[in-house]
């Protein structure tokens, strides 16, 4: 296995791996999802050419295999940390066939070092129940917060 650094080429297959998400763990459907994988796409493209998004691509024998990426914002500086920018992990897809051969940590590894050398001044994601072990091994904890959404009228 590999881990490379995602390119403008690699959007589509980034917006179809969150699709894979979207199903598994929030249960839409394939047909439902199909016409936001293109929004997904152009977003990912926009937002790697600004360095607002990172992704990392693992392989096997050149497939693609799993995927997961870094969303950057800007944040209000926190003490002690110089940075105006925070980080939060997003789509973290790992193939069905290639699951529990730490295909996923090596992809967090990947995004957990770009945090770092980012310097932001934290990262957030939203685990599965499933997944809650691996991000705890990474030094990953619980953190109290609310949401209002949707924010439409």
């Amino acid at each position: 296995m590999t881990i490379r650094r995602a390119t403008d080429a690699d959007a589509g297959l980034l917006a179809e791996h969150r699709a894979a998400v979207w199903v598994e763990t929030e249960h839409w459907s394939d047909a439902e999802l199909q016409t936001q994988i293109p929004v997904w796409r152009d977003f990912f493209i926009r937002c790697m050419r600004d360095d607002l998004y990172a992704a990392f691509i693992a392989e096997e024998a050149g497939t693609a295999i799993g995927s997961g990426g870094l969303l950057v914002y800007l944040t209000i500086p926190r003490p002690g940390f110089a940075s105006d920018r925070g980080g939060r992990v997003q789509s973290v897809y790992v193939a069905p066939p290639a699951r529990r051969r730490g295909v996923a940590r090596a992809i967090v590894q990947h995004i957990v070092d770009l945090a770092r050398r980012k310097q932001l001044t934290s990262l957030v994601l939203h685990p599965t129940e499933n997944a809650r072990p691996l991000y705890a091994d990474f030094g990953f904890e619980p953190a109290d917060e609310m949401m209002l959404r949707p924010l439409g009228d």
